[in-house]
């Protein structure tokens, strides 16, 4: 089984790799996997600021990476975001999404939140990339190419490849489980 990812970003391919190792338990894929990353657009902000805006990104990129890779079974589009859950005080979580798409059928899923403190949110909100202020505020460089904002949030308990673990293994359930799916 061929299958495309829409990013080459090491910690979102190690949450591909991590769920396809669970699912190794269920008889999914019936073949050797072939992960084939591609650059692709999500056609969103480099932090988008609401669900709807970060489950478009990773659409986007779902069907930008099917497109890109001939010969491809499905395709996999992920993406982080956030959204504002209330004003006063300021409360925003950070969530991964994760769109899987074979050219007929769509599965969706996201990852836990993670609640972002205060300042991260106000500058994010302000327009800073979300990268760029974790990076700041946890003093580091490069923050998302490593543990993510989900690694500095949680002291590495939860790092950002762990997130995508939930996002893939939730949006690829209609090809593992499709008999818990029916409609």
């Amino acid at each position: 089984m061929r299958i495309a990812v829409g990013s080459r970003r090491e910690p979102k391919l190690a949450g591909v790799r991590a769920a396809l190792e669970r699912l190794a338990a269920v008889p999914w894929p019936d073949a050797a996997v072939e992960l084939l990353p591609v650059d692709v657009a999500s056609g969103q902000a480099d932090t988008p600021l609401s669900t709807q805006a970060t489950l478009s990104g990773a659409r986007a990129r779902s069907r930008a990476a099917l497109g890109s890779v001939p010969r491809a079974d499905i395709a996999l589009g992920l993406e982080g975001g956030v959204e504002v859950l209330g004003s006063d005080p300021l409360q925003m979580v950070l969530r991964n999404w994760a769109v899987a798409w074979d050219g007929t059928r769509e599965g969706v899923g996201s990852s836990a939140g993670i609640l972002l403190p205060g300042p991260v949110a106000a500058a994010v909100l302000d327009g800073e990339d979300l990268a760029a202020v974790v990076d700041r505020w946890a003093a580091e460089h490069d923050v998302r190419s490593r543990q993510g904002a989900f690694g500095v949030l949680t002291a590495g308990v939860v790092n950002r490849a762990d997130a995508y673990v939930q996002a893939v293994l939730t949006a690829l359930a209609p090809w593992y489980a499709p008999a818990a799916q029916r409609e």
